[in-house]
């Protein structure tokens, strides 16, 4: 008798730290689900934008200063969605643009879940991949956002978007 309770605290016990090892690993296994979409990681921009190009779009993401762009990673991307702290950081709004650029890009569209889950898991890869000089310029290439908010100017005409 006494060794059912004791067989059945083990099998709790294990199923405890399953579902913990499991919810510990699963940031990093929805990313890679997500990057798995993707044939291939867009490439680098063949042309950097210009300083002035780069600055539009910072201003565009409501950035102040020079750009920069922190590394992202799962876990935290999963907390500021549980902590639900407001808006994005300008880095992360210009690399989310260029993931979704390279996402419309894909021949499959599957649904909107995968959709989500694919870009976000892309602009969490292009913040760890691309300095914030790249990330700017593909931004600006693709000309993100497609409306531009009022406050902000219109682009730079020194020179034409790269394509």
């Amino acid at each position: 008798m006494r060794k059912i309770p004791r067989l059945i605290a083990r099998v709790l016990g294990m199923m405890a730290l399953l579902a913990a090892l499991l919810a510990m690993l699963s940031p990093w296994l929805l990313y890679e689900i997500g990057l798995s979409r993707f044939d291939a990681m867009p490439a680098r921009p063949a042309q950097m934008a210009t300083a002035e190009q780069q600055a539009w779009v910072w201003r565009l993401a409501r950035g102040s200063g020079m750009p920069t762009v922190a590394p992202m990673n799962p876990y935290g991307y999963v907390l500021r969605l549980l902590a639900g702290d407001g808006r994005a950081q300008p880095g992360e709004t210009i690399a989310y643009w260029v993931a979704r650029e390279h996402n419309w890009r894909q021949p499959s569209r599957r649904s909107m879940a995968w959709w989500h889950l694919s870009n976000a898991a892309l602009a969490i890869w292009l913040t760890r991949h691309w300095s914030a000089e790249d990330i700017a310029s593909a931004a600006y290439a693709a000309q993100w956002p497609r409306r531009r908010p009022l406050d902000v100017s219109p682009p730079p005409a020194s020179a034409s978007p790269a394509r």
